[in-house]
């Protein structure tokens, strides 16, 4: 008998079994998953490992992360931004869309006006990293109260970006901080 090692079999193995290992792991990672959102595209976010340090709650519905407590807004971010891109309103009816930019304008013109923002939610990245706080405020222009949104969008380096978007108010619609950490707490098969 021949107990001579084969180097190609050797070899194969060293390089393949460290790639099963990682495949193994996420295979795992996604059975096991119980806080996730499936965008139908092939991409799943998971916040597992979120939800199980009891600093957040995954909105199951709508793939947002709330944090338990608040998140400060990010003044000094804000401050050196300058102006903020106005987003993409595409959910606004024709009729409210110039409005909706003029409030922008008017009401971003105001001294400090970013002070007045509150937490909303997080969001997650494909890779289910943490890349996204929105804050939200309502504020009036011309006789009528708007909802604004701003983006926080943070890059791999830790730099942000904005991005502030405007809706008409509508109190039976409009989802809070409150309002939406409480959906959010419901809205997955398993209590968080």
């Amino acid at each position: 008998m021949n107990f001579r090692q084969n180097k190609g079999v050797w070899i194969a193995l060293a390089i393949f079994s460290p790639l099963l290992l990682i495949w193994g792991y996420y295979e795992l990672k996604a059975m096991t998953s119980v806080y996730k959102q499936d965008y139908g595209n092939g991409v799943v976010v998971h916040a597992d490992k979120y939800v199980k340090t009891g600093r957040w709650v995954f909105d199951c519905e709508y793939s947002r992360l709330i944090s338990r407590e608040p998140l400060p807004i990010p003044l000094s971010e804000l401050e050196s931004a300058g102006k903020l891109t106005i987003g993409n309103m595409f959910f606004l009816k024709d009729s409210d869309r110039e409005p909706a930019k003029e409030a922008l304008r008017v009401i971003t013109g105001i001294r400090d006006w970013y002070k007045s923002l509150r937490y909303l939610y997080s969001s997650l990245d494909e890779n289910s990293d943490l890349n996204t706080h929105v804050f939200d405020q309502l504020a009036k222009h011309e006789g009528r109260q708007w909802a604004l949104k701003v983006r926080q969008r943070l890059d791999h380096q830790g730099k942000s970006s904005f991005r502030i978007t405007a809706e008409p108010y509508d109190p039976e619609t409009y989802m809070d901080y409150a309002k939406a950490l409480q959906a959010a707490a419901k809205s997955c098969p398993v209590p968080q």
